[in-house]
């Protein structure tokens, strides 16, 4: 290697660790609950996906807004998607629901309305039909 070519992969390392040391700073806001103080859930919604289907609490998913709430997925036969959607069909989140494993995603909403759910992980002839209109309706 020549020495052009080592002074260039020296500087492509101190900017790759530069960038890594800044996005992971507690002096980036985003970066300060994330990392370093983790927000408690006032919430914890469980649900289950099997056989092409959500089952979802009974009564429905009411949560508050602007607060931190956690959901809990398990698949008791392949991998799913779980997708919020608003009703613009943009996504808000979605994690993916794999069997044998409590998967948890937390999340804040910061508009009230009702969102819908829906598999964005394809699973198989069922798929299609995986979706939950207002499933999760935002309070304020």
């Amino acid at each position: 290697m020549e020495r052009a070519e080592k002074r260039w992969l020296a500087i492509l390392a101190i900017i790759a660790v530069g960038a890594n040391v800044i996005t992971l700073s507690p002096l980036v806001p985003w970066q300060s609950w994330l990392l370093w103080n983790p927000p408690q859930p006032v919430q914890e919604i469980h649900f289950s996906v099997s056989n092409y289907t959500f089952h979802l609490p009974p009564g429905g998913i009411t949560v508050p807004v602007n607060q931190p709430v956690r959901f809990v997925g398990t698949s008791e036969d392949v991998t799913y998607g779980f997708g919020v959607f608003r009703k613009d069909g943009g996504m808000l989140f979605q994690m993916q629901v794999i069997p044998g494993y409590a998967n948890g995603i937390t999340w804040v909403f910061d508009t009230p309305g009702t969102y819908d759910v829906r598999s964005t992980e394809y699973s198989g002839p069922g798929h299609v039909g995986m979706f939950v209109p207002d499933a999760i309706r935002v309070v304020g």
